[in-house]
C-alpha cells in the first residue's frame, strides 16, 4: 500500500487499516450495505473465482455488516466492523494498488486486505 500522506512510501496493511478505520462511520456502514449487489457481482467474476479466499472472506465481511450487531452499530464503530467496511469499500474500487483489470493478479491486493482484516478480527469469521 502507498501512504497517501507521503506519495511513494509504502505502508503495511495493518497501518492502512489503522489509518482508514477511524474515518468509517455508522452512516457509511449503512451506505455500504446498499452496495451488496455490486460486491457480490464482483465476487462472481471470472477473476474473482480464482481467489476462493477473497470470495469466502468478503462474504464473511458482508455477513458481519448485515448482522444484527452491524445493523445496530453506532459511532464510534467497533474496530472489527470499521475494518470490515474499509476492506469492502476497497473491494468496490476498480482501480487500486493493483488495478482489478490486470489478468491473474488484479484482485490479489483485494484478497490480501480481506484476509488481513479477518486475521486481525477473528470474531468476524463466525
Amino acid at each position: 500500500m502507498t501512504n497517501p500522506a507521503s506519495p511513494g512510501s509504502a505502508i503495511s496493511l495493518d497501518d492502512y487499516l489503522e489509518n482508514s478505520r477511524s474515518a468509517v462511520t455508522a452512516a457509511e456502514l449503512e451506505e455500504l450495505r446498499g452496495f451488496e449487489d455490486r460486491i457480490l457481482a464482483k465476487l462472481d467474476t471470472r477473476e474473482a473465482l480464482a481467489h476462493r479466499d477473497l470470495q469466502e472472506g468478503a462474504r464473511l465481511l458482508l455477513a458481519a455488516i448485515f448482522s444484527r450487531r452491524g445493523m445496530e452499530a453506532t459511532d464510534p464503530l467497533p474496530i472489527d466492523l470499521a475494518e470490515a467496511a474499509v476492506a469492502l469499500r476497497y473491494l468496490l474500487k476498480g482501480v487500486d494498488l493493483i488495478p482489478d483489470s490486470v489478468p491473474e493478479i488484479g484482485l490479489t491486493d483485494d484478497a490480501r486486505l480481506v484476509a488481513c482484516v479477518l486475521d486481525r478480527n477473528p470474531e468476524l469469521a463466525g
